[in-house]
């Protein structure tokens, strides 16, 4: 059986979660949602024909992070955490499904709409790149691949995030806070707090600065353990990305700079979906 069907296809957690459980939503409150909908369907249409004419690249860029990392979290706050919390989870333990199978179905569902969700942004990101600045089309697929790949696989990391932490916190409000406070100590308190220490402790700042934009043909900076809390930022990440390839195209970033820090988000999301797997496995003696 390949991974396809076991992970996908013949996978009842991945239809639950995907299918099951949306209709289940929808047919609770169908007035609500469907209001929500319409509001968001006005309000993106009205930001299509706004970004058509004024452009504003960076906003767009701005919506789709913000929103898409608030509802990374979200979307996977409750997974395990809901089996706990309604004592389904040893039920769940006693069907035939594999480790794997259980957490690569609430994974994966997760992940597609998660796509789903970004794939309303690809079409502004090009409208708004679009307007503006003139950038050659190699330009212009090079800023969108970068951008997206920080913005995605942040995001899915979220979500690996979340996940083990809803499994081992069991109470969906617990998770869903200590996501939030976690990311945003990550994202912005520790690189301005560390910022501030390496002020202290060097007396001229200025070419410990500098520095690192001297490896900007070297690979050096993917591996200096100093720079490593605000190189691996995917907000400062992003804003060099922006300032590189949309204000100023004579500034340029290190190399491979987006791609690798992309590639290490989604190497710690699959090394955390792998420690998910064998440790629900040993706490159950379940096969994998």
């Amino acid at each position: 059986m390949t991974l396809w069907r076991l992970w996908v296809s013949d996978n009842p957690i991945f239809r639950y979660h995907l299918f099951d459980q949306t209709k289940l939503r929808f047919f609770r409150s169908p007035w609500r949602i469907t209001a929500a909908v319409a509001f968001l369907a006005s309000l993106y249409i009205a930001i299509v024909f706004y970004v058509a004419e004024y452009g504003f690249a960076e906003l767009v860029l701005f919506l789709e992070c913000f929103s898409l990392w608030i509802i990374a979290p979200l979307m996977a706050h409750s997974l395990f955490a809901m089996e706990f919390e309604k004592a389904t989870w040893d039920m769940l333990i006693l069907t035939r499904l594999t480790v794997s199978q259980i957490v690569m179905g609430k994974f994966l569902s997760r992940l597609v709409l998660l796509f789903i969700y970004i794939s309303f942004f690809i079409p502004l990101i090009f409208i708004s790149i679009g307007v503006g600045r003139k950038l050659s089309l190699y330009e212009i697929l090079s800023l969108v691949f970068k951008t997206q790949l920080v913005a995605i696989s942040w995001a899915i990391f979220l979500v690996a995030v979340t996940l083990w932490l809803s499994y081992r916190l069991k109470r969906a409000m617990l998770t869903a806070a200590a996501a939030f406070v976690g990311q945003v100590s990550v994202v912005v308190i520790l690189p301005i707090l560390w910022i501030m220490f390496l002020e202290l402790i060097v007396v001229d700042f200025e070419p410990f600065y500098s520095s690192y934009w001297e490896m900007e043909t070297t690979y050096n900076w993917m591996f200096n353990p100093v720079s490593a809390i605000i190189f691996y930022n995917p907000v400062f990440t992003l804003l060099l990305l922006f300032v590189e390839g949309w204000i100023d195209s004579k500034m340029s970033a290190p190399v491979l700079w987006g791609t690798w820090q992309g590639i290490v988000y989604l190497l710690l999301a699959y090394l955390l979906i792998v420690i998910l797997i064998r440790s629900i496995s040993k706490a159950t003696r379940k096969q994998l």
